[in-house]
């Protein structure tokens, strides 16, 4: 999901696309011998065999890196992040799957044997250094809200600052949604965020279909009370090539309800659940282990991307939307000093 951030752990315990971790280090490019590069290859085969979605793709894919490391394809990298490419770039081109990615990893990670490096930062400080992913809320001439939502959180973790935007922006008479750099997270905390957009408690949103025999996992609206929830105010949703698998998922469950007019580029078409595993000390893999389903449709954006209603360059789909949305307002705006004001923000715009 260009490449696209791997948010750690794709859904935790039922997460649609993966936890979001602390930026991590960067790994030094180091060099590789012929037995690291076996043994990282026996375990990414033996990872593929347990955790992908599909056992018998698995199987072709574990197939298909063997006879690469047969012909001496790894062998040649020239250091860790050149061996982590190579694989993503073949893991790609056997599924298709852009969850399915080997990173380099940071060299003494925190949870990694009670171990954690000086420069490692702890989860919760990381988060709440982006604020759980809000990074910017703006009422904006019109009276029209903007919120910008870059990563999806654990719901445990994102709750209150959800709430607390959404309380921010509740008298606003239109919603902008920004997920253009929005690079996913937590299954949960993308229901939660949805719920806001509809009064309806349990409305079904998509559900989860891990690999057998696990069960499949339903998610809904939130079935307690939720304040600030607001079916009727208009509501436009940003999107771009950096927008990436639950970002997705939010676009494309308001899409499809015809809940939000979406407004950008097409989307890179990463809809699988995943999860990261250690392959050794120096890699790791995110393997899919689920396919997502939505409620109206029965199917994700894995591989087609979520469309937009209203194509656009990403930079200029703040500025569409803005003018969509005074131009919306002012169908059911009476002639007074507001309509003045709204038809002069809208000019403003246009001419800007």
């Amino acid at each position: 999901m260009a490449h696209a951030p791997t948010f750690i752990s794709l859904f935790l315990a039922a997460s649609l696309l993966a936890e979001v971790p602390a930026p991590p280090p960067k790994a030094a490019n180091a060099a590789v011998d012929a037995a690291f590069i076996r043994t990282t290859l026996a375990a990414l085969q033996d990872a593929l065999g347990r955790e992908y979605f599909d056992p018998s793709v698995a199987a072709k894919v574990a197939e298909g890196l063997g006879k690469r490391l047969a012909e001496g394809r790894y062998l040649k990298a020239a250091g860790i992040e050149a061996l982590a490419g190579a694989l993503t770039e073949d893991l790609y081109a056997m599924t298709k799957d852009k969850h399915l990615q080997v990173t380099p990893a940071v060299e003494a990670p925190v949870g990694l044997a009670g171990v954690a490096s000086a420069d490692a930062t702890p989860r919760e400080v990381a988060a709440r250094r982006i604020n759980f992913g809000i990074q910017r809320m703006e009422i904006l001439p019109g009276n029209v809200g903007y919120l910008q939502f870059t990563a999806f959180y654990r719901p445990d973790e994102a709750r209150e600052a959800i709430a607390s935007a959404m309380a921010l922006l509740r008298h606003t008479d239109a919603l902008i949604l920004d997920l253009r750099d929005n690079g996913g997270g937590s299954s949960g905390t993308l229901a939660l965020l949805a719920s806001y957009f509809y009064e309806t408690q349990g409305l079904p949103l998509f559900e989860v279909v891990p690999r057998p025999p696990a069960k499949v996992v339903k998610f809904t609206t939130v079935t307690t009370t939720l304040p600030d929830r607001n079916q009727q105010r208009p509501t436009y949703v940003l999107v771009s090539g950096n927008t990436w698998s639950a970002g997705e998922g939010l676009a494309c469950l308001l899409q499809d309800r015809h809940r939000a007019e979406v407004i950008g580029e097409t989307t890179p078409g990463a809809g699988n659940q995943a999860r990261t595993h250690r392959l050794n000390a120096r890699l790791e893999v995110t393997i899919p282990n689920g396919i997502v389903r939505t409620a109206i449709r029965q199917q994700s954006w894995e591989g087609t991307g979520v469309v937009p209603d209203i194509p656009a360059k990403a930079p200029d789909a703040l500025r569409l939307a803005h003018m969509r949305a005074l131009q919306n307002l002012l169908k059911t705006t009476p002639s007074g000093t507001w309509r003045d004001a709204l038809e002069k923000h809208l000019a403003l715009l246009m001419n800007g």
